[in-house]
């Protein structure tokens, strides 16, 4: 059985970090976020007409790693991002991607606490108070959906290791 593993939560909460190092330790593929190549890409602020391409950037991203993968793969982040930046930054929702979204199957979310120091990263994230925000959104969406979740806190060091922990676990059964 193949896993599919998430990386999740706010920005500038370590997930690309965490992403690859679980992907290195287990010698596993993982894919990376979308949305940070469209923006390098376009060179502008996101607007409302960007959200379905990079929807369906995210979902082909994703899709395009599955076959390299042997037991698990590693998503740094999935559309579920998608869904909750298009709606707190730009109020809108897609009935497709939402459609998308629930058919697919991710193991396990691994949702990043912003615990960390908030680092600066023009064009793609707002500011510490948002990350709040986001978190909450994140932890409320998480459980509305009843998606399986853990939160992973600490050190880069603690997040991993929690992270094996349960990915092992996982694994077994």
């Amino acid at each position: 059985m193949l896993h599919r593993i998430v990386i999740t939560g706010a920005e500038s909460t370590g997930k690309t970090t965490l992403a690859q190092t679980l992907a290195n330790h287990y010698s596993e593929p993982w894919t990376e976020e979308f949305v940070r190549k469209y923006v390098d890409q376009i060179d502008r602020e996101l607007q409302p007409k960007d959200l379905e391409p990079i929807a369906n950037g995210q979902l082909a991203i994703e899709d395009a790693m599955l076959e390299k993968a042997e037991k698990l793969i590693v998503h740094d982040t999935n559309i579920l991002s998608s869904i909750i930046y298009a709606k707190h930054y730009f109020d809108t929702e897609f009935n497709w991607v939402n459609r998308r979204f629930k058919e697919r199957d991710y193991s396990l979310y691994l949702f990043c606490t912003p615990d960390i120091p908030w680092k600066s990263d023009p064009g793609q994230r707002e500011s510490p108070l948002a990350r709040t925000q986001l978190h909450q959104i994140f932890k409320t969406r998480l459980k509305s959906l009843k998606l399986p979740y853990l939160e992973i806190q600490g050190t880069n060091k603690q997040r991993f290791e929690r992270a094996v922990t349960a990915i092992d676990k996982l694994i077994e059964h």
